[in-house]
């Protein structure tokens, strides 16, 4: 039995509402705690405050890029698994030219299977 300690949480960085409850809905449905910012910023702060297992960062946000915003993440927290949500699929050459780590990429649009797998194998290794 899980106690209120070992749930889990998922941070949701995405500028678009519908995309966020769609995330949100799916995770919530796993079991796992959901957190989430409309913009790079909120996230940023919500990393200083809340224990995150797990971040979906999406590439393209307002006043900060996704790609500027893991860079922020990594000064704050080197060890937290974090997804790129991108519509673009040339997305992996530009994020390994900047030498960041992330643990993969999410699609848009996703397939929520392997969405819901990727997920659980990060969050299932991290006990």
């Amino acid at each position: 039995m899980k106690g209120v300690n070992d749930i889990k949480t998922v941070l949701i960085i995405d500028d678009e509402p519908t995309i966020r409850f769609l995330l949100k809905e799916i995770i919530s449905d796993m079991g796992y705690k959901v957190l989430e910012a409309s913009r790079a910023e909120k996230g940023l702060q919500l990393i200083k405050k809340e224990k995150i297992d797990l971040i979906l960062l999406d590439i393209q946000l307002p006043n900060m890029n996704g790609l500027e915003a893991i860079q922020q993440i990594r000064k704050i927290n080197m060890e937290v698994p974090v997804f790129m949500i991108t519509a673009f699929h040339n997305m992996k050459n530009v994020v390994e030219m900047l030498d960041v780590e992330i643990q993969g990429f999410i699609p848009k649009p996703f397939e929520i299977l392997e969405l819901k797998d990727k997920i659980s194998k990060i969050l299932e290794a991290k006990k």
